[in-house]
Formats: C-alpha cells, structure tokens, sequence
C-alpha cells in the first residue's frame, strides 16, 4: 500500500508541471500587490523557479525537480521516523 501511495506522489509531481501556469501568483504577486517585491533579495538556491540548473527550462525540468521534492520529503519523514521509533 505505501508503495502505491509513493508512486501516486511522484506520477502527480511529474504531472503536475505539465499543468502549471506559466505566471503563477502568490507571493511574488502579494509582493506586488504591498509594494514590497522590490525588496526582494536573490538567494542562490539549487532548484530556483521549480527547476533544475542542469536541465533546459521547461516542463521537463519543472517535472525532474517534482519528483526530486518529493523523494527529499520522503527521506526526510523517514528518517524522522527511524529516529522516533529507535528512541
């Protein structure tokens, strides 16, 4: 069943990217919006803009960081929860 539950996760990463916007809001638009965006401070980041630097820009690339978001999360809960249950 967990296997089931993974796999449903990455297959809806990967999809999604073939679904979003190309100008998504939220923050930057609030930003905007308050007049705070020019502010802002660049950070460098490994997948800035839900994509990856080795991979051309695109859905391909946006898909790949997905499902790398989402195998991160998956390490991480499970290694959370090795370390309760060995307590």
């Amino acid at each position: 069943m967990m296997k089931k539950i993974i796999f449903l996760a990455i297959l809806i990463a990967a999809l999604a990217a073939f679904f979003a916007s190309s100008h998504p809001d939220g923050l930057d638009k609030v930003a905007e919006s308050f007049g705070f965006a020019e502010k802002a401070i660049d950070h460098p980041a490994f997948m800035t803009g839900y994509s990856l630097p080795f991979l051309p820009a695109g859905h391909i690339s946006t898909a790949a960081a997905g499902i790398i978001g989402v195998l991160f999360f998956l390490g991480l809960f499970q290694g959370i929860k090795i370390f309760f249950s060995a307590r």
